[in-house]
């Protein structure tokens, strides 16, 4: 249902500004919303629990597979923020994506960055609700989202 009126806002807000005709398409590389960060309200979708779940279900498989420390985990998520919103706009992005940040308390006693994107209903093949890809600031091993985690700033 959230996503449904997120997609409704967006298109709304597209309508309004080709009416007014100063809208003008952003690309991939732009910053809609620049610093500072908006905190997240606790309703937020960078704070919804499936998305959550999905980074914690991923960093379990990386955890064993990529750093080879099986006992890491993430304990808690918290201090979510909005970086910015990349809106769905016809014949220039196929897919809305929003970036956050926040902190993962970690098991071994660290508090890391952690940085994720989620596109929405681009889960696999296009169903199965949302993709969410995500890094921890220090445990890009293989470089994944470039020098710390710049891809998913």
């Amino acid at each position: 249902m959230a996503a449904r009126l997120l997609r409704m806002a967006c298109a709304a807000t597209a309508s309004i500004g080709l009416l007014v005709g100063s809208y003008v398409p952003t690309l991939s590389a732009d910053l809609i919303a620049p610093g500072p960060y908006t905190v997240a309200p606790a309703d937020s979708l960078c704070a919804r629990d499936s998305h959550l779940r999905a980074i914690e279900r991923g960093f379990d498989i990386q955890a064993r597979e990529v750093h080879h420390r099986p006992e890491l985990e993430i304990n808690l998520i918290t201090d979510f923020r909005e970086n910015r919103f990349l809106p769905k706009v016809e014949d220039v992005r196929a897919v809305s994506r929003l970036y956050c940040q926040a902190t993962a308390h970690m098991s071994d006693g660290h508090a890391r960055k952690l940085w994720y994107l989620i596109e929405y209903d681009e889960g696999f093949a296009g169903f199965f609700g949302d993709n969410v890809e995500f890094c921890l600031s220090g445990l890009d091993d293989w470089n994944v989202y470039n020098g710390n985690c710049r891809v998913l700033r």
